[in-house]
């Protein structure tokens, strides 16, 4: 795995050779339980030109879908990725498929997964409905103890790639509630940690990197990491905080 570059990374697709993509993603919903793209109509999947699950996203306008950085700088060309709307089961050929003009990665990204956003713009439009992304002015959606839901189409063990949408009721908490993917020194304006209700192990799960947080229909955060090997040791979830989000990516 490559180090990502840190800076802000914008691509067109007139430059861009059809190659593959590298190494899975760090990060993606282990428990939980089936949901449809009918009922959350702005979560988006992220495949590679091989048509292979690789992330999560939210469509945040038209044409423009909000995802892990690390979505974006783990992958060999950004460019060869599709986003593909309205389809619950990916095995089928419902929805809408977009390919990417350009991506925007936070400029503060880190290998470490600090600020870990993006931007992806499409070619085309997508006649979906959109998510709002939370601001400064949504503090109260992030009073630990209350509920939250991720949504992703990563994988629910440790089989293959995940292929059908899923979502999990998480409980928001401290980052140190998330260790060892999080802790003390992890800021709570940067990130947020969603713990499973108690007598379940739900989490993110590998491939639900990218996938929206969503509390009232807001967007509060974008999965970065946690139990990324989809077992019951370590079921916590990590999110990038999405009030830290630039404003400017968003667009």
């Amino acid at each position: 795995m490559r180090k990502p570059n840190r800076r802000s990374l914008t691509v067109l697709l007139a430059a861009a050779a059809l190659v593959g993509v590298a190494a899975t993603p760090a990060a993606a919903v282990h428990g939980g339980s089936d949901t449809t793209t009918a009922a959350n109509p702005f979560v988006v999947a992220l495949e590679t030109a091989g048509g292979e699950q690789w992330c999560t996203g939210a469509l945040i306008a038209p044409t423009k879908v909000l995802t892990a950085g690390h979505c974006v700088a783990e992958a060999d060309d950004p460019t060869t990725l599709r986003v593909i709307a309205g389809r619950t089961d990916l095995t089928g050929s419902a929805g809408q498929v977009r390919r990417v003009k350009s991506v925007e990665v936070d400029p503060r990204y880190t290998a470490g997964l600090d600020h870990d956003a993006a931007v992806v713009t499409l070619d085309r439009p997508l006649n979906r409905r959109t998510v709002r992304v939370a601001t400064e002015r949504d503090e109260k959606l992030y009073r630990y103890g209350r509920t939250a839901t991720v949504y992703g189409f990563g994988r629910t063990g440790d089989g293959g790639p995940g292929t059908h949408l899923r979502k999990a009721v998480l409980t928001l908490a401290p980052p140190a509630g998330c260790a060892p993917f999080a802790g003390p020194g992890d800021s709570p304006r940067l990130k947020v940690c969603g713990r499973p209700a108690p007598g379940t192990t739900d989490s993110i799960c590998k491939g639900d990197s990218g996938g929206p947080l969503v509390v009232d229909g807001v967007v509060i955060g974008v999965v970065s990491t946690g139990n990324k090997y989809c077992d019951d040791q370590h079921p916590v979830s990590v999110f990038t905080r999405a009030t830290d989000v630039p404003r400017e990516i968003l667009g």
